[in-house]
């Protein structure tokens, strides 16, 4: 599954055909200021300057919320010159807001509330697709329909714990419930609180810090069952979007923790002769000082 843009076609090329009326010196210093060079290759638009933006907008991964930040911050400077109708900065604004961006009253640019989603290392899973699938989701109802967002929380946890256990080579049920799975996906990494030595500094810290995540995890699955819209639910539940905000959060902490423990290469459940074994560990290098 491609990955997905964090700005679309359609902002872009309404951004690319203000700039037309741009001196070329100005584009170039507008991109280079935020550290986007040019790309090579000629793109398949005409005109110097709609080729001159297509250049850099060639050299930018669309999919990289540290390299659209860039963008975006050009994009901000577009909107706050003095001389910009009124009318074309309606418009692009809008552009932006369709793609889920804000602007606060200072005039920046505040990415969607997902999009800390789109930043989870992937890169250690044979097949992420449904890890994108869910982002998806939630990235489409973050504010719309909370309900929904906090049911795509509760799947993101799911769907890492059972990803990471099976990258592992650790059996696990199908149809086992978040409780069980966020213990296994734990112990496998050895990062449940069990598999940690008795001694050590910090010992009783991170213990309680790991015991906690694990709570955060089956809290949001319990949040789904009392709120989420597939299940059951036989009252109308009265949600916002900070309360999927802070569901999603979690979600996003806690795939993160098992994510990046999965990649790396020097975690305490790479020395264990025998995966998922419940030897102690000592305490995990993500959690170290």
């Amino acid at each position: 599954m491609e990955r997905r843009e964090l700005v679309s076609p359609r902002t872009r090329r309404a951004f690319r055909e203000h700039l037309v009326g741009w001196p070329l010196r100005a584009i170039e210093d507008l991109f280079e200021n935020e550290g986007i060079q040019p790309g090579s290759g000629s793109p398949a638009v005409t005109g110097q300057r709609r080729s001159l933006v297509e250049r850099y907008y060639a050299s930018v991964d669309w999919a990289s919320p540290q390299e659209v930040r860039k963008v975006l911050r050009a994009y901000e400077h577009v909107l706050a010159g003095a001389d910009l109708p009124a009318e074309t900065f309606g418009e692009l604004k809008r552009h932006l807001e369709w793609d889920g961006y804000t602007m606060d009253a200072t005039g920046r640019l505040r990415t969607p509330p997902a999009a800390e989603l789109d930043e989870l290392p992937l890169a250690a899973l044979d097949d992420p697709a449904a890890i994108y699938e869910h982002i998806d989701r939630i990235g489409r109802v973050m504010d719309a329909d909370p309900a929904q967002a906090i049911s795509g929380a509760r799947a993101l946890i799911e769907a890492t714990t059972k990803l990471v256990l099976h990258q592992l080579g650790s059996a696990y049920d199908e149809h086992a419930d978040v409780p069980a799975l966020v213990k296994a996906a734990q112990k496998a990494l050895g990062l449940h609180p069990e598999t940690l030595a008795p001694t050590g500094k910090g010992n009783e810290t991170v213990r309680r810090i790991l015991s906690n995540l694990s709570q955060v995890a089956i809290g949001v699955a319990e949040l789904r069952n009392e709120y989420g819209p597939d299940h059951g639910r036989t009252r109308v539940a009265v949600l916002e979007p900070r309360h999927a905000h802070l569901a999603v959060g979690c979600a996003s902490t806690y795939c993160r923790l098992l994510l990046e423990t999965l990649a790396d290469p020097a975690a305490p459940w790479r020395r264990s002769t025998t995966v998922g074994s419940t030897d102690r560990c000592p305490i995990p290098r993500i959690l170290a000082h």
